[in-house]
């Protein structure tokens, strides 16, 4: 007995739209903080320990957003695998 997915009149992409809404709208609100960050001279300060890193603000909203890709991406991975484990 095979078993098939269920038939929808809803094509892809509004499936796709209904799956990834939020992360669509994070990826959209990143990209005006860091346009808005990038018109202006700003610079940003990091203190880590005894050292001190300046760079655009627009720079370390980049990072950030990079360094939490990464981060959920990793654990994504490590949930899927741990879900196929059991």
């Amino acid at each position: 007995m095979s078993r098939s997915a269920p038939q929808s009149d809803e094509n892809a992409f509004v499936r796709f739209l209904k799956r990834k809404w939020l992360a669509i709208a994070l990826v959209l609100l990143l990209i005006v903080v860091a346009l808005q960050n990038a018109i202006g001279n700003d610079q940003a300060t990091l203190f880590l320990l005894w050292a001190q890193l300046a760079m655009p603000t627009w720079a370390l909203v980049l990072i950030v957003f990079a360094i939490g890709a990464i981060a959920g991406w990793v654990f994504a991975r490590n949930r899927a695998a741990r879900k196929n484990r059991r």
